[in-house]
């Protein structure tokens, strides 16, 4: 894997608990380590080689504050100017003025710019998570060169030209023609006039909204490579705990990463939170009858932040049924034990109940169990699906106040705080 395409930010040290190893088993898990925190959903493809090249990305530099403002200048500022030239950015000439129309500003200034912020908020997570598989001797010593190979597997698959040549062609279609908002019978917007197309929709429609959707189905792709990684994986002969106090036989560190996936689920918000928005401001629509779209937009969000880690179930449904077989066959050999010892005794044993260690060995038993008992088999939380939930639905939540009656606004606040 070359550096040109996979340059790794610099992580800070943290102290862990690794077993006594050999020199060959330190330097095998050493070499693991170092592939897995270079590994990247990211940097690689070739856009991202592309814009290496153009200068427009530096190595091993996210370079996010650059990229950003050259996309709002590109989309959201041109629409601006054109339609300033054409007298569509503000007035009477049209129903939705350019700069009235709150669905741009959700789309080019606050989610395109969230999806680009969202590379340096989820890529050094899921290089921190490939790393903690080797780490913790998740992973064990003779399946390390297939745990590699799984790796370079999805790194070149994130570099093959033919994914993001589908994307490009699939992003850059003319759909446009078939869009009800583009034709001539649409609502009266700055993109649709009564005298047909202005340079500002054609801009719109065949770079910005392209442009936009490439970015989005780009992330959809990176998100198919990580839940492709972690079924794979889980398809190893992982060195899972089912008595492990995360409930999850050790993988609860996988949400740690997942929850970093709301960041894309707040940029889709913030465009369907624009296309309410305009729906209420322009079309006098209640804000009641978005309710059904909104629930089904927060929950199909968790949905999908979750089917990563549910292909995990298989795995750790197999590791919870053989913890609850074994433990239960242990703690009932010891149940047995301690039964003839101090409960069924031919005669009275010579040692004192008080004090002894066997009580306190029946209970630890006991919980040993109720950890086995207790497993999850997928390592998600409510905790995961409710911060899912709210990032989805943050960008929602001023268009709802926006909607609501000020009485009905008033009495939910109090109804709340009560």
């Amino acid at each position: 894997m070359s550096a040109a395409t996979n340059p790794g930010f610099p992580q800070q040290p943290r102290p862990t608990l690794k077993p006594s190893l050999g020199t060959r088993d330190i330097d095998a898990y050493g070499s693991a380590e170092s592939i897995g925190r270079h590994f990247s959903i990211v940097f690689g493809g070739p856009v991202y080689d592309f814009l290496l090249r153009r200068g427009l990305v530096r190595l091993g530099l996210p370079n996010i504050a650059r990229r950003i403002a050259l996309l709002i200048a590109i989309t959201w500022l041109t629409l601006l100017l054109l339609s300033l030239k054409d007298g569509l950015a503000w007035g009477s000439q049209v129903r939705i003025p350019f700069l009235y129309d709150f669905s741009m500003y959700g789309r080019f200034l606050l989610g395109l710019p969230l999806l680009l912020l969202a590379e340096m908020v989820i890529d050094p997570s899921i290089r921190l998570a490939v790393a903690e598989f080797v780490e913790a001797r998740l992973v064990r010593e003779q399946d390390l060169t297939t745990f590699d190979d799984v790796l370079g597997q999805m790194q070149r698959l994130r570099d093959s030209w033919i994914p993001e040549v589908i994307l490009l062609v699939l992003a850059f279609f003319p759909t446009f023609l078939f869009q009800h908002e583009w034709m001539s019978g649409a609502a009266s917007s700055w993109h649709t006039t009564s005298h047909g197309f202005n340079a500002a929709t054609w801009w719109y429609a065949i770079v910005c909204t392209p442009l936009l959707r490439f970015i989005i189905y780009r992330w959809t792709f990176r998100y198919f490579i990580w839940t492709l990684l972690l079924w794979k994986v889980s398809r190893l002969s992982l060195d899972l705990m089912p008595t492990h106090p995360d409930h999850a036989a050790g993988l609860n560190f996988l949400c740690l990463t997942q929850k970093r996936f709301g960041i894309l689920f707040c940029a889709l918000g913030c465009l369907f939170a624009g296309r309410v928005a305009n729906g209420m401001v322009f079309e006098s629509a209640p804000i009641s009858s978005f309710k059904f779209l909104v629930v089904g937009f927060i929950a199909l969000s968790v949905i999908v932040g979750l089917i990563p880690l549910l292909t995990l179930v298989p795995k750790l449904s197999k590791v919870r049924r053989a913890g609850l077989i074994d433990y239960g066959r242990l703690a009932h050999s010891y149940a047995a034990l301690f039964d003839r010892k101090w409960v069924h005794a031919v005669q009275n044993p010579s040692e004192s109940v008080l004090g002894t260690g066997d009580i306190q060995s029946l209970a630890d038993m006991g919980n040993s169990f109720a950890f086995v008992d207790a497993m999850t088999i997928a390592p998600v939380t409510k905790r995961l699906m409710l911060q899912l939930a709210g990032q989805a639905a943050l960008p929602l939540v001023p268009v709802i106040i926006l909607g609501t009656p000020l009485p009905e606004l008033v009495h939910a606040i109090v109804k709340m705080l009560a």
